[in-house]
């Protein structure tokens, strides 16, 4: 789910703080390789053996999701600048809050709550569904937001999913202009945002003014920013374990959260453009 963590006014805020003290950290260089440690009353290991057919496959496969990630990404060297930003940004102010939100609340309170602001997406969703001509779909999306308003106690539960199987379905106005041929255009690195491109972007700016929700509660107001920091901390909650293993696990975590990124938003593309194919409905070629 494409989230909006906090009002724009305080993404505006910390980002002139950031380029006014010049406070961007500077890039972490790559660890030295380990020089090779001998013992002479330690036998020597076999030499490897060959690397599978099936095994050069999967790196030759990973390098080009790699070098296709960095070939949208001409914007490096000011991306990583914002990375930097923003993880400054995570590491002081938004993880602390996360886990004090954590270890206050218990797991099924947060999952409540976590449901609840999904459920206040589904309107966005439903009008993206309906303009990228995904009827299935959209039925699914009126259907949940129906059952789950009600039954479900305006979201905090999900019988659509437990007790009827309509199961959630993401749509946005980015997959909606891909749908219609837009180009992804350049990766960006957003300050606070996070990943995006220049098309999700666009469609981010689109789907705020297009969400039903805010014509209810009213623009810049206090309850504004009540509403998209409650679903900026539940979504962080929902899934800062899966960016922390993600971390653990990559050399360069910029690279990994970029071709992360990349690829989910491609595969949301094609199953726009898949769907709507099926449907008899005439799609638009190029790139993703």
């Amino acid at each position: 789910m494409r989230v909006h963590r906090v009002a724009p006014v305080l993404v505006l805020t910390l980002f002139a703080l950031w380029v006014a003290f010049g406070a961007a950290p500077a890039r972490a260089a790559e660890p030295a390789a380990a020089l090779p440690v001998t013992d002479p009353e330690v036998p020597p290991e076999a030499p490897a053996t060959e690397p599978s057919d099936d095994a050069l496959f999967e790196d030759e496969e990973d390098f080009d999701l790699l070098e296709d990630a960095s070939a949208r990404d001409p914007f490096e060297i000011f991306n990583r600048d914002v990375f930097s930003f923003n993880r400054t940004v995570d590491r002081y102010f938004f993880d602390p809050i996360t886990r004090g939100y954590q270890h206050t609340v218990p797991a099924p309170g947060r999952h409540a709550f976590y449901r609840a602001f999904q459920n206040l997406d589904s309107p966005m969703i439903l009008v993206n569904h309906m303009a990228q001509f995904r009827v299935v779909d959209s039925a699914s999306t009126l259907t949940r937001f129906v059952i789950n308003s009600t039954i479900g106690v305006v979201g905090l539960f999900d019988p659509a999913a437990g007790y009827f199987e309509v199961y959630r379905v993401e749509g946005d106005f980015g997959q909606t202009l891909a749908r219609y041929g837009t180009p992804s255009g350049p990766f960006l690195m957003l300050p606070v945002f996070g990943p995006s491109t220049v098309r999700d972007a666009f469609g981010d700016v689109a789907d705020i003014l297009m969400d039903p929700v805010s014509y209810f509660v009213g623009p810049f107001r206090w309850w504004t920013i009540v509403l998209g920091g409650g679903e900026g901390l539940t979504t962080l909650d929902a899934h800062i374990d899966e960016r922390e293993e993600l971390e653990k696990g990559s050399v360069d975590f910029y690279s990994a959260l970029r071709s992360a990124y990349l690829q989910s938003r491609d595969a949301m593309v094609r199953e726009a453009r898949g769907q709507v194919a099926e449907a008899g409905v005439v799609t638009a070629d190029g790139a993703l």
